[in-house]
């Protein structure tokens, strides 16, 4: 009893001391401790966060106050839109203009759209390689032109 007693008054000693809670990652734990500063707070937060698995879920969807990467969540979204717009997304690639290049470089946030409208005009046989390309090989022939 006198042991669990120590223990007790240890850590209650050792949280009382104000850390502040930038270290324990992203997730539901950290979001309940939030307001709370101290190793055990800190521990509770942690530990929380290991048992619900949710910091990479936090991480990837940019929820429970975690930034989404920036290219991560750019190619998700070139992946659903050119997967459902394989061909009017050719044609205006093709043609230099329209609502599908303009949608691309919005989601890219391109700053430059006329330039990128050109660039990707000259790099259409990059892009369409083939007439069976997937719409992940285009994002990607997409993506490494926007890198350029």
């Amino acid at each position: 009893m006198k042991k669990f007693v120590s223990s007790i008054l240890f850590f209650g000693a050792v949280s009382a001391f104000a850390v502040p809670q930038d270290n324990v990652g992203v997730g539901v734990g950290t979001m309940i401790f939030k307001d709370s500063d101290g190793l055990m707070s800190q521990t509770a937060a942690v530990t929380t966060n290991h048992i619900f698995c949710n910091q990479t879920f936090a991480i990837t969807s940019g929820t429970l106050d975690a930034e989404k990467p920036a290219e991560f969540w750019a190619q998700e979204q070139m992946n659903i839109f050119i997967a459902g717009n394989m061909d009017n997304v050719a044609k205006d690639i093709a043609m230099g203009e329209g609502e599908a290049v303009d949608t691309i470089a919005g989601i890219l946030k391109v700053e430059d759209t006329e330039a990128f409208r050109a660039e990707l005009q000259e790099n259409f046989a990059n892009i369409y390689t083939t007439n069976e390309v997937t719409h992940t090989e285009v994002v990607s022939n997409i993506m490494d032109i926007a890198k350029s």
